[in-house]
């Protein structure tokens, strides 16, 4: 099958909807699909194919900056791309956003006759304050453009099903599912021995770990706190923080405002080996974030066996079951979230319990479960709208 991906985020930048495109494709293109990604111009074709190895194809569309939301680019939705997707032949067009590139997919499904599927990724909503737009009309008129887009596809799909009964009560009218993001459970999982890899990496007997973008949204600022009362109970652990992003300069400023420069370490940006073997060494995934649907850096702790920490939110509550793999906590409330991570790191039981859990409940995410989902998605699509 010929599948053409289209996402305004694509690695390097750092973030889940990059991550889970990328992995989605690389997936299916493994599988035996023929795969093309349309994306947001960032890099040349030579960095492109350092980025995605060969595995399937990038194409990118003139476009230029967002100046409210750092790193982030538009292309202007007039069928810019229609000629390259033309020239692709596309069984089936999947979009991975509801702004610009998604409705370069929505041009290209009318004028090629091919079926088109959008998934909803994001609580949109929940960065408004983030940019500047915390007020009621933005929000209803989010929702309205996100509506708009989506009752032009054919099918959409959902990560959560939290975030599907936002998009039904707000107005869509389209047929969806629900097809959780995937890992890759064969690289990410449990160190056979962990404590060799903190000796390796140079880390303490507790390691307390986040993973994710570096943004205001993130919350991550809440996070450090909390860890500094886990530092002042007494607590030889450290806090590894992984990612990049415009907030990491605040954030290693506050980290050294507290106190806590040799408790804390920033890694930037990793990924393979190197990652997994950071979250091997780890005891705890803790994050503060509010806005999460189902993260991608979760399922990857999770499948890594480690117990979550995270704030209780729509799309969490589905992934992390409270007082089995973890904690799902009040939003802003570092003194419970501190009480949490201490309790994990001191009960070698209950943290064994929780990370044992975690690994199982990864494995209905696995890459080849998903991918087989989507697979037949597709497949489904095609053949009706042929009939149509």
């Amino acid at each position: 099958m010929r599948i053409a991906f289209f996402t305004d985020t694509f690695p390097p930048e750092v973030n889940g909807v990059a991550n889970t495109a990328a992995r989605a494709a690389r997936a299916l293109a493994t599988a035996g699909h023929q795969v093309k990604v349309f994306t947001v111009s960032r890099l040349s074709q030579e960095e492109i194919q350092k980025e995605v190895g060969g595995a399937y194809e990038v194409e990118t569309i003139p476009s230029v900056r967002l100046p409210i939301y750092l790193g982030v680019r538009v292309t202007a939705p007039v069928g810019l791309a229609l000629r390259k997707i033309a020239r692709f032949k596309p069984n089936i067009l999947h979009a991975h956003t509801p702004f610009s590139m998604g409705w370069e997919a929505v041009w290209a499904a009318r004028f090629l006759g091919v079926p088109l599927v959008g998934t909803h990724h994001t609580f949109f909503n929940h960065y408004l304050k983030h940019v500047h737009l915390d007020y009621a009309w933005a929000e209803r008129l989010s929702w309205k453009l996100t509506i708009s887009y989506y009752n032009r596809c054919d099918l959409v799909v959902s990560p959560t099903r939290s975030l599907v009964d936002e998009l039904v009560r707000n107005g869509l009218k389209r047929p969806y599912e629900i097809i959780p993001n995937a890992v890759d459970t064969q690289l990410f999982r449990p160190a056979t021995d962990a404590t060799q890899l903190k000796v390796r990496l140079d880390l303490p007997e507790r390691v307390v770990v986040y993973m994710g973008r570096l943004s205001y949204e993130k919350s991550v600022d809440q996070a450090l706190r909390a860890f500094k009362l886990v530092v002042e109970r007494g607590e030889n652990a450290m806090f590894v923080i992984i990612g990049n992003g415009p907030g990491k300069g605040g954030l290693e400023s506050l980290s050294r405002d507290l106190g806590l420069e040799k408790r804390v370490r920033f890694t930037g940006f990793i990924y393979g080996n190197e990652l997994v073997e950071y979250l091997q060494a780890a005891d705890v995934f803790l994050t503060a974030s509010k806005s999460e649907n189902m993260p991608l850096a979760i399922l990857e702790a999770m499948a890594t066996g480690l117990p979550i920490l995270a704030v209780r939110s729509l799309g969490l509550t589905e992934m992390v079951a409270h007082g089995n793999n973890g904690y799902l906590l009040a939003p802003d409330d570092i003194s419970s979230m501190a009480e949490h991570t201490l309790k994990l790191l001191r009960d070698d039981g209950l943290r064994h319990s929780f990370a044992a859990a975690s690994r199982a409940l990864s494995e209905k995410y696995s890459e080849h479960t998903i991918t087989r989902k989507f697979e037949e998605l597709y497949s489904r699509l095609t053949a009706s709208h042929k009939k149509a």
